[in-house]
């Protein structure tokens, strides 16, 4: 069962609210994230809503910075109205997209995240030899793998934010299109956002089906 989020919108009269919605086995399921208030302005004798400050709040609700990179490649500008530092992993996406650009990739998603299941996995020495984690997660569902064809590379630990790790990222990248920082993090890059959220949501399922499985007592037989 593919299993899909997205992130929406819904602008109201006075209000707005941000919600993800859960799409998967014919049901959709929304959470409600945030609420925020929905300026009216008068203009000429008439009342609109607030475009550009509609704009700066979704912006800030979903708490994502916006940034411009300038002519020299060596310095970026904040472009909402409403300031939101980028990621400290800043490097690390820049050199992502930089790599992706220059080898003509449709790729334009470069995502990271924490998942816990799959960090605590790279606390287990054995996980870290190269491929003996892409093997096991695609062993635990079918879709792991029509997900993540070329598997998940391994990155051991770098300091977190650091241009060794952007480097070291953009390297596994040649061989893989998900890779797991040891400790740390995971990162993907796919042609949108969401399928670089579908990468890591699969391969989160599966090391969720081998952690219930140990739990219950035994190892998992795998495909």
């Amino acid at each position: 069962m593919k299993i899909k989020n997205f992130l929406a919108v819904d602008l109201g009269a006075t209000s707005s609210r941000t919600l993800v919605g859960t799409l998967g086995d014919g049901n959709l399921e929304q959470t409600e994230l945030t609420r925020f208030p929905n300026p009216i302005i008068e203009t000429n004798g008439h009342y609109y809503w607030d475009i550009y400050a509609l704009y700066n709040e979704i912006i800030r609700q979903a708490g994502a910075s916006v940034i411009r990179v300038l002519d020299d490649c060596a310095s970026y500008e904040i472009i909402a109205d409403e300031p939101v530092q980028p990621t400290s992993e800043l490097p690390s996406h820049l050199s992502m997209h930089n790599y992706l650009l220059g080898k003509g990739s449709n790729c334009r998603a470069a995502l990271h995240t924490h998942p816990i299941d799959l960090i605590a996995m790279t606390h287990h020495q054995p996980f870290l030899e190269k491929d003996v984690l892409t093997n096991l997660l695609w062993s635990m569902i079918p879709e792991t793998k029509a997900f993540c064809p070329r598997g998940l590379g391994i990155i051991p630990y770098k300091l977190p934010s650091s241009f060794e790790l952007a480097n070291t990222t953009v390297k596994e990248l040649e061989d893989y299109d998900v890779v797991m920082w040891e400790k740390y993090g995971a990162c993907s890059v796919a042609e949108n956002i969401l399928a670089a959220f579908d990468q890591l949501g699969v391969l989160s399922k599966s090391a969720q089906i081998y952690m219930t499985a140990k739990n219950m007592g035994f190892e998992p037989d795998g495909m």
